[in-house]
């Protein structure tokens, strides 16, 4: 068998394995920075249903390799996503997204990382999410880093519905246009 040795490789990948733990533990703990709530340049938006409020979340372990996004795809390999969204009880919203994933046989990393917020406002399970602001950085140990602040965004329609899972816990179905994301409410938020 025959492995990589090589010190310069060794050492690139040491000085960037302190990415992994940090882009989970945002997709974990939903970001850093300031929640909707906080930020005074956010305007109000309607009053959110308290079925809806609080931090919802997922993590998906496997990523499709047909997943794209605005300003990136998650090349085909192993890799995961975690979304949180927060909605609070005056209308305010935050979106996370976090991706992590490894191409070219384990030796390429690609990290990207969304951070939304804005007002939230509407009726009945139909919601527009009306961003203020939104930032996007994405690394790649073999390709190239990107970082945008602000990101371009327009406001976008959902349709929202808490149910229960098999166990009672709070589910969000969260639905657009191209799909539907299951999201559960944060368990470790109480």
């Amino acid at each position: 068998m025959r492995t990589n040795s090589n010190p310069a490789a060794i050492r690139r990948r040491i000085s960037r394995s302190w990415l992994l733990p940090a882009i989970l533990a945002l997709a974990a703990c939903g970001g850093g920075g300031s929640g909707p709530a906080d930020d005074a340049a956010t305007p109000q938006g309607d009053a959110v249903p308290e079925a809806l409020r609080g931090q919802w979340e997922t993590v998906m372990a496997s990523v499709p390799p047909f997943y794209s996004g605005p300003y990136g795809d998650a090349p085909d390999g192993q890799g995961a996503i975690g979304v949180t969204l927060v909605l609070t009880a005056d209308g305010r919203y935050r979106h996370i997204w976090n991706l992590t994933s490894a191409y070219f046989g384990g030796n390429c990393f690609r990290t990207g990382g969304w951070d939304e917020f804005g007002s939230v406002s509407g009726t009945g399970p139909d919601f527009t999410f009306t961003p203020t602001k939104a930032s996007y950085i994405q690394t790649d140990t073999c390709g190239q880093n990107k970082f945008l602040d602000p990101a371009p965004v327009a406001p976008a329609a959902h349709t929202l519905k808490v149910e229960l899972d098999a166990t009672g816990w709070p589910i969000l179905r969260m639905r657009f246009p191209t799909g539907e994301l299951v999201l559960e409410k944060c368990r470790h938020c109480q």
